[in-house]
């Protein structure tokens, strides 16, 4: 946003940054909880204050010259106010979100990239070049079975939390890769300039890293990005390598000169077969996921239509969906669709889950933003980094149809520094503040002194702020490790110690609450349970709050409870045989029965040793032949 520093007068920021690149998708410390998402987050975090540190330390000493605001940045930091102001003003809850602290956090990554200069960005798409070559060689290993992946259920995560963001990450590099190498000698020509001082040697060891580190990245992600079975990462990678190839060498041009009349419609025609089939074949690669997919959105559609101008609110999607959800089943009953539900954090369409949480308000400054970033304008020596910027966003937007690559901070990192090369190569200038020392050099120097403090303080905060959530995390790692080895007790003081802190996070309450459960303390689960619902639901949740209510014989909100949690998912068994126990508990037994029945005449969606459990179980219900009635107690505990 801001044009004020010559960051050319030392390289620290630049191999900083580079190295953040190069870092930061790799980081899996296992010392926090969801270890994939928040220790890359704490990196980052304390990355950005150091950058903001070096930042306001050579804004303080360099000789401030001009501010230089483009359209885009505007826009930019109009989009990211309003979210804000929707998030914690307008809408009744907002809670804590990883994701809106990652927002903020990339808006500084934005600041600080603006004062580079445009050269200084070929090593940047060099660094994030090189952080997808060890991906991809990461991701290879874990399928030859070197190193264990983050998911019990598949073979290669990289260091993400499943193939999805891992395959993502590299369709986002991929585009970077193949147009440095495509535009290789445009770049080394470009770079040329600035290294004509280092001795040949490192000339020629430059010019060597910049021609073959970018075929490295090639052969490496295409090898293992099949592999990932990511139909969302491989759309993109298509649509990316389709944008620079014709940029490149013009074929689809070449063709359509060439062609006249009928031959050019029947070109035409071929090509539109040729998608639909490819859309076509995508889908049915896997159906069920896919089928999984167009359910969502159509349950998302209805987030949409009841709070059409301002949304839900930022990362709030996960509040309501599962609500929408079980009221969808609750209306239309077990249909077809129940096979492919589940529990749900994402809408599996970045787009879609952008206008549900931000409304149309939101998606009028997201198109407006959009708009402006494709019609910058570049001058032609910079029209190779333009089109590789260009073809990223292309793929990551892509990938955006079909997945979450916004719930993913390298995705979102990689994105960040696009958008600032993009504000950098923008020829428009929007407005210009100019502060010359002849005209005021008292001013400028109480302006320095009040940034340079202001500054301070923010980081000062900054790091305070981070330091704890870094504590909190280990401490509901720490806890979540004692209740896995059934040290209730233990693992509740270690929760007690971090709810000040995470008190607004539904995964932590969920996993409180559950604590609590096991210690058989219902009623401190009951309040946690009900606080985790404001921030999330899932069925975990819903038959928690039917376990807590049942132990303390509120067995109404208990069937309730369980009637949601099987509402959401209908395919599952478990809430059912939850509800059937209750009523044999309380002493319903005709309702046991009639239960267990329809638990033994229920079709099942996956077979497992539990539902046998379970429907062995019901089977001694149905034979129980107790008394149908009753009991005083249980009935005004039902009422």
């Amino acid at each position: 946003m801001v044009s004020v520093i010559n960051v050319e007068r030392t390289k620290a920021p630049l191999i900083f940054l580079s190295l953040l690149l190069v870092v930061l998708p790799q980081i899996n410390l296992i010392g926090y909880v969801q270890p994939t998402i928040t220790s890359k987050f704490i990196v980052f975090a304390y990355s950005c204050l150091v950058l903001v540190g070096g930042f306001i330390i050579m804004f303080s000493v360099s000789g401030l010259k001009a501010i230089q605001i483009t359209k885009l940045d505007i826009f930019l930091f109009l989009l990211l106010g309003y979210i804000t102001i929707n998030r914690y003003f307008i809408q009744p809850n907002f809670g804590f979100s990883i994701r809106y602290m990652e927002l903020l956090a990339l808006g500084i990554l934005y600041v600080v990239l603006r004062t580079f200069p445009i050269k200084s960005y070929i090593w940047l798409l060099l660094a994030i070049v090189i952080s997808g070559i060890i991906q991809a060689i990461y991701g290879n290993l874990q399928l030859l079975g070197y190193y264990p992946s983050n998911h019990s259920g598949f073979k290669m995560t990289g260091s993400f939390f499943n193939p999805g963001p891992y395959a993502g990450f590299l369709a986002a590099v991929w585009p970077i890769t193949l147009g440095m190498y495509l535009f290789k000698e445009n770049i080394i020509a470009y770079i040329q300039p600035s290294i004509r001082s280092t001795s040949r040697i490192s000339r020629k060891i430059i010019q060597y890293i910049f021609e073959y580190t970018p075929l490295l990245g090639l052969i490496s992600i295409i090898l293992v990005i099949p592999a990932t079975r990511s139909r969302g990462a491989w759309l993109a990678v298509l649509v990316s390598s389709f944008i620079l190839l014709e940029f490149k060498y013009h074929f689809i041009q070449g063709m359509f000169k060439k062609t006249y009349g009928v031959k050019r419609i029947t070109l035409l025609l071929v090509t539109f077969i040729i998608f639909c089939s490819g859309l076509c074949g995508i889908y049915q690669f896997k159906k069920g996921s896919s089928d999984g997919r167009l359910f969502i959105w159509k349950v998302t559609a209805g987030i949409i239509k009841d709070f059409p101008v301002t949304g839900v609110g930022f990362d709030r999607f996960k509040a309501h969906y599962m609500d929408y959800q079980a009221n969808y089943f609750k209306e239309h009953g077990e249909t077809r669709e129940a096979l492919v539900a589940d529990n749900t954090y994402y809408a599996f369409n970045e787009w879609l889950q952008f206008v549900s949480e931000n409304g149309l308000v939101g998606a009028v400054l997201m198109v407006i933003v959009l708009f402006t970033l494709f019609k910058i304008q570049v001058v032609d020596k910079n029209k190779y980094i333009f089109l590789i910027a260009k073809a990223t966003f292309l793929a990551i937007g892509a990938f955006a149809f079909v997945s979450y690559p916004m719930q993913i901070l390298p995705i979102k990192v990689v994105l960040a520094t696009l958008l600032a090369l993009l504000g950098c190569l923008n020829m428009q200038v929007f407005n210009r503040f100019s502060f010359k020392k002849n005209h005021g050099p008292y001013s400028t120097w109480i302006f320095k002194t009040a940034f340079l403090l202001l500054g301070s303080i923010g980081i000062y905060k900054g790091i305070v702020y981070t330091k704890t959530l870094d504590k909190n995390f280990k401490k509901w790692q720490i806890a979540s490790s004692i209740y896995k080895y059934g040290d209730y007790q233990g693992s509740i003081k270690e929760f007690e110690n971090a709810y000040p802190m995470l008190k607004t996070d539904g995964d932590f309450l969920m996993n409180y609450g559950k604590s609590l459960i096991m210690n058989k303390n219902s009623e401190k689960a009951l309040q946690i349970l009900e606080e985790a619902k404001l921030y999330l639901n899932t069925t975990i949740i819903e038959t928690a709050l039917g376990d807590a209510y049942k132990d303390v014989r509120k067995y109404k909100r208990a069937e309730l409870a369980y009637q949601h949690a099987y509402y959401m998912i209908p395919a599952r068994f478990y809430p059912l045989y939850l509800q059937a126990k209750l009523y044999e508990q309380s002493g319903q037994i005709d309702k046991a029965k009639a239960m267990a029945k329809s638990i033994l005449t229920k079709d099942i969606k996956v077979p497992s040793t539990a539902i046998k459990e379970i429907k062995a179980e019901m089977k001694m219900i149905v034979k129980n032949n107790n008394a149908t009635a009753i009991p005083s107690e249980a009935k005004k505990s039902y009422q």
